[in-house]
């Protein structure tokens, strides 16, 4: 084919908007979420309308109603950061995700089905960089204009060795092998107010705005900004609980409808 038509047909699937780090007009790559090293390398699933899987989510839960898309793979995620700040991340915070990740992995995958709770030794993990991943996470999932209301979270993943992260924010952690993805979007509930929830396995995160009180069904990771580095610290444990995430609602922990499958 001549150089010409190939340049033609690289502008065509060239994508230009804000990136979500530096918000900046650029040409935008494709960042995995989460990354891919991290069990989202041949992720297979259907992109649904949001509104219409809200509709007739139970359907979709139990496998009544199946999507009419074709089946996409390669691992989720989509066109959001410029190179610059998506390398940023690779080489600053990713390894200790997918650190993190494999252990979890290891464990929940050969445990017994009915095994709710699990404690992990993570005094291998640079905590502070696993967090500021996590954070990049939910800059990702969400629009330009949700660091624009919420500042504070971009300035926290800039700069790899800071522990500045502002009060009004808390993280939570727990595991995850079974039911859907979710997406890490923001909603704005009655019982904790504005609040994100991401869920790829083997983890769910939530990020928590603006809300003093404590969410007793996770895990919180607030702290993880404390510790950058471990070297001294021969063994540190996390209790963390697994959840379904059948259903599409921040913290709906509900197991599914057996009855309503059948």
């Amino acid at each position: 084919m001549p150089t010409k038509q190939l340049q033609k047909m690289s502008n065509k699937n060239t994508i230009y908007g804000i990136c979500r780090i530096c918000k900046e007009k650029k040409e935008l790559t494709f960042e995995h979420i989460p990354p891919r090293s991290a069990f989202n390398k041949n992720s297979r699933f259907f992109v649904i309308n949001s509104t219409e899987y809200y509709q007739n989510f139970e359907k979709y839960s139990t496998k009544k109603l199946k999507p009419k898309s074709k089946i996409e793979q390669g691992g989720l995620g989509e066109h959001c950061l410029c190179e610059d700040c998506n390398n940023f991340l690779g080489s600053n915070y990713v390894r200790e995700y997918k650190k993190f990740a494999k252990i979890a992995m290891s464990i929940i995958s050969t445990c017994q089905e009915n095994t709710k709770c699990f404690e992990l030794d993570i005094s291998d993990i640079n905590l502070l960089k696993f967090m500021k991943q996590v954070i990049a996470i939910f800059i990702c999932t969400n629009k330009p204009v949700f660091t624009d209301s919420y500042p504070g979270l971009i300035e926290f993943i800039e700069n790899p060795n800071s522990g500045n992260f502002p009060e009004r924010y808390r993280v939570y952690m727990y595991l995850n092998n079974e039911g859907q993805v979710r997406n890490g979007t923001i909603h704005f509930t009655n019982t904790h107010g504005a609040i994100c929830d991401f869920t790829n396995p083997p983890f769910g995160f939530v990020l928590s705005i603006d809300n003093p009180n404590r969410i007793k069904e996770v895990s919180e990771i607030t702290n993880f900004k404390y510790y950058n580095k471990l070297k001294d610290i021969k063994k540190l444990l996390i209790m963390l609980n697994k959840y379904p995430s059948h259903y599409p609602f921040p913290l709906d922990f509900r197991e599914i409808n057996k009855k309503a499958a059948k």
